[in-house]
């Protein structure tokens, strides 16, 4: 604690400095490689089983996309493509790919900027949904080089052109 003058002569000011409750519970720092190197091996362990779920569930995108096609503005049928996409998003990045993540998330930011689906917003919706099927069938993990690349300029033009700015 210190004690000064403020601005003006005979006016006395306080300096209050909390404890660090947060240094108090983690410490002085440090970042255990030990500890993260075994939660790496951890994810790396899952990488299998999310890979085996993925399969599932983007056949289970992909039935959903067709119903959607089928009946647009049934509410049912686009939550359900809607929450297989979240979910395909939500882990894709953590087990090594990303373009899963990518194109959920294009998928699912496209459903909810759309009030009504017509027929170009529906292939925006077909288009997606046909890149995740393809990173999850194919295996293409990371960035997924040429390929890769092939399906980001495919699926960013779809969109493009169903805004109108192609």
């Amino acid at each position: 604690m210190s004690r000064g003058s403020a601005g003006t002569p005979g006016q006395k000011f306080q300096v209050l400095n909390p404890p660090n409750q947060l240094k108090a519970k983690v410490g002085n720092g440090g970042v255990d490689e030990a500890a993260i190197k075994r939660m790496e091996a951890a994810v790396q362990g899952l990488r299998g089983e999310f890979e085996a779920q993925a399969k599932t569930e983007s056949v289970k995108l992909a039935a959903a996309a067709a119903e959607l096609l089928r009946e647009p503005n049934n509410i049912e049928k686009r939550q359900t493509v809607y929450m297989l996409a979240h979910e395909l998003r939500g882990q894709g990045g953590t087990y090594g790919y990303p373009l899963i993540t990518r194109f959920g998330d294009q998928l699912c930011r496209y459903l909810d900027a759309s009030d009504f689906l017509d027929a170009k917003a529906l292939v925006v919706v077909k288009a997606a949904a046909d890149a995740i099927v393809v990173v999850i069938n194919n295996g293409v993990a990371g960035d997924g080089g040429d390929v890769g690349r092939q399906l980001v300029a495919m699926l960013d033009k779809v969109v493009a052109q169903v805004k109108g700015e192609a």
